[in-house]
């Protein structure tokens, strides 16, 4: 069993942790340098820009006998769908709504649309909890028992359905200002001023609209749970193990309770600092309305009205080349709703943005991948910077790259979808190439040298070796020979004069021992022979005698 003090300290460590947020001001949120921003966009829930106006409305109980047919979120919607009026085509043009701001919500996360027409079959987890969480804003539950045309209250989706979005696109704004129910002094800017938040109820209710959470434990209690286990685990085998442990917590809660006081913070939230993608998709409509009651020759009258407003292929009264911004055409995205299709090289709802090339990216990636080149023009420059430091992976990420870009478009982080402007057999001749280059580069070039400065290291140690032999021998024969007699230590006498060649024993010795001995550089007879050859010696008259010797 856990120990109760390893418990009570753990605990403090939280509290502490949370101490910094709670000596902010109730309207100011944190700011969290280290943090990585994703999904961060205004507004950050889906359909939240209609969620007052559907609140305000007024909300009729369906037939209980008639069930519409929903095409778009039939998949999503497992419950009786409450009418804002009471005509015939009211779920379609709440269906149409629903569609609408799917399909604005994902642009402004800079994911295709197009890629994502039927939700319910994508494998996307994060498609198909934007595709619920509109089609439970804009289709709200109607209660079980209401009779047809009785006006009910308007259920917002389920605070399930809201945490289900947020986990599945893993939605990180770095701040406290992501929340499915905001805590009590929290507000947020105009138009979001009215924004309290989802229900508090989680699905299946009958006070929200949603369907059945299907949500495991989150990291940080998984983490939670694994530390507390960790701690009490040490705190049973060891103990003064388990004292250490408790010390590193008080540690960790004390380095948490620093700087509380100067902590940087914000008054508004992140998300809402950035810039409104449904105002940012807008299309201005000039239009011409009544007599103005002021004549100008410009004018004549008239009064000229510019408007805004989204999805200019629902605006019929703009002319086919001015409808997605001469970039595109009008498809139909969803029954009877239409939506421009971008040409190639350009993106959002309204074919503005244009798109990055995969073309330019594969070769990027190709001939300057070591470098990190084709993840600076992806705009990833954390990953470029690691791929610059390691040369590319130290080759298997640069040939990861070339792979990964070239096979298909795929998703930047800043720009959306790469412009499918590299055919693909282009893709496959050039990668085939690299390769068969890279092989020979590696095996060819690189292997040969290898090979070559191996054979020269065999022959250098073969060469060494012989000279040590060679020395070792040198040395083993200077041992043998030392303490023998050389001519520089042999001293011969003079003979004497007279007519005889030799004297004493010399002259005794027979003349086949003295032919012999002229063949030994050590006898005397040799060393006096080679004396007396020399014109010095010779001259010098130490071989003659002196008269009348015997």
């Amino acid at each position: 069993m856990p120990s109760a003090s390893a418990i009570a300290v753990w605990s403090t460590a939280l509290v502490t942790s949370e101490a910094v947020v709670d000596r902010l001001p109730v309207d100011r949120f944190s700011t969290n340098a280290i943090c990585r921003q994703h999904n961060c966009i205004n507004p950050i829930f889906p359909g939240l820009q209609d969620l007052e106006k559907l609140q305000a409305a007024d909300w009729t109980c369906p037939d209980p006998e008639s069930k519409p047919a929903l095409q778009f979120c039939g998949g999503a919607v497992q419950h009786r769908v409450a009418l804002m009026h009471t005509d015939s085509e009211t779920v379609k043009k709440q269906e149409e709504m629903a569609s609408t701001a799917y399909f604005y919500h994902l642009s402004g996360m800079k994911k295709d649309p197009w890629d994502s027409r039927q939700p319910e079959a994508h494998g996307d987890a994060c498609v198909q909890a934007v595709w619920r969480m509109v089609c439970s804003t804009y289709l709200p539950k109607a209660p079980v028992h209401c009779k047809k045309g009785e006006k009910i209250p308007y259920l917002i989706p389920c605070q399930s359905e809201c945490r289900g979005y947020l986990d599945a696109c893993n939605v990180e704004c770095c701040d406290e200002s992501v929340q499915c129910t905001p805590e009590k002094g929290v507000h947020f800017e105009k138009p979001f001023s009215n924004f309290t938040g989802y229900s508090t109820a989680t699905a299946p209710s009958a006070e929200c609209t949603g369907n059945s959470a299907r949500r495991s434990a989150g990291p940080s209690v998984l983490l939670l749970f694994g530390i507390l286990s960790y701690f009490s685990s040490a705190v049973e085998l060891t103990p003064s193990g388990g004292r250490s442990k408790l010390l590193l917590v008080l540690a960790l809660a004390a380095m948490n309770l620093q700087g509380c006081d100067i902590m940087v913070s914000h008054s508004s939230g992140t998300w809402e600092m950035r810039p409104n993608y449904m105002l940012s998709f807008s299309v201005k409509n000039t239009q011409v309305e009544g007599d103005s009651g002021i004549t100008t020759a410009t004018t004549g009258g008239m009064r000229i009205v510019t408007k805004s407003s989204i999805n200019s292929c629902s605006l019929p009264e703009l002319d086919d080349s001015q409808k997605c911004n001469g970039h595109g055409e009008c498809k139909e995205f969803a029954a009877g709703l239409s939506f421009c299709q971008c040409a190639t090289g350009w993106t959002d709802p309204e074919c503005r943005t244009g798109r990055k090339s995969q073309r330019s990216a594969f070769l990027l990636s190709l001939f300057t991948g070591f470098l990190g080149l084709d993840r600076f023009y992806l705009g990833e420059l954390s990953a470029g910077t690691l791929k610059l430091a390691t040369l590319g992976g130290f080759g298997i990420w640069w040939l990861w790259d070339i792979m990964w870009i070239g096979s298909a478009p795929i998703y930047t982080r800043q720009h959306g979808r790469l412009a499918a402007d590299l055919p693909h057999h282009i893709f496959v001749i050039l990668a085939v190439i690299w390769v068969a280059l890279m092989g020979y580069f590696i095996f060819g070039v690189v292997g040969a040298m290898w090979h070559e400065s191996r054979i020269l290291h065999r022959a250098l140690l073969k060469v060494e070796q012989i000279h040590h032999h060679l020395a070792k021998q040198r040395l083993t024969q200077n041992e043998d020979m030392e303490g023998m007699p050389t001519k520089a230590t042999i001293r011969v006498a003079a003979p004497l004069t007279g007519p005889r060649d030799f004297y004493g024993s010399m002259a005794q010795t027979a003349p086949e021992v003295k032919l012999a001995a002229y063949k030994n550089e050590m006898s005397p007879f040799f060393l006096y022979a080679k004396a007396s050859e020399q014109p010095q010696v010779k001259n010098s008259g130490v071989f003659q005698r002196p008269a009348g010797s015997p």
